[in-house]
């Protein structure tokens, strides 16, 4: 049977044990209190900051676009920005007659060398064409040379 003395070193032991969880407890909430606090004060000024940025932002836009969500151009630079585009639109308008012509030159060179190809194979077509009716023409009168130099001979065998 465990005695007086057994039981006293035991509750010591048990007290000890809770004396040191909670000192340990008390020291992890010291520590942790501030840092909880500083992170919730950077939290609130990063909240704030962002509200004062988005109220800005805001204004901002309230100059810029209408209740359209189109944008309003500022009254001073109206008249130069339609002849900066008038100016644009020309550029563009010169530029596309260039390029169109530019293009229908490239069209007429391609189809002029296209025709220079064709008139030579037609040549070429009608002086073989030539070549073989003078050829015909020269076989005919070389057969009826034969023909007559075959007759003759015939007429002195007999």
């Amino acid at each position: 049977m465990p005695t007086q003395e057994d039981k006293q070193a035991a509750m010591s032991e048990a007290m000890a044990a809770s004396a040191s969880k909670g000192a340990l407890v008390e020291k992890v909430v010291f520590a942790a209190v501030p840092i909880l606090f500083s992170c919730v004060v950077y939290l609130m000024t990063s909240l704030s900051s962002a509200h004062n940025e988005i109220i800005v932002l805001k204004s901002k836009i309230a100059v810029v676009v209408n209740a359209e969500n189109k944008a309003i151009p500022p009254q001073g630079t109206t008249i130069d920005m339609a002849q900066i585009r008038e100016v644009l639109s020309d550029r563009i308008d010169k530029v596309d007659r260039d390029a169109a012509l530019a293009r229908a030159a490239m069209t007429l060179d391609r189809e002029k060398s296209m025709a220079a190809i064709d008139k030579s194979r037609l040549e070429m077509a009608a002086d073989a064409a030539a070549a073989r009716a003078a050829i015909r023409h020269e076989i005919i009168l070389i057969k009826a040379e034969l023909e007559k130099r075959i007759v003759v001979l015939e007429k002195g065998f007999r």
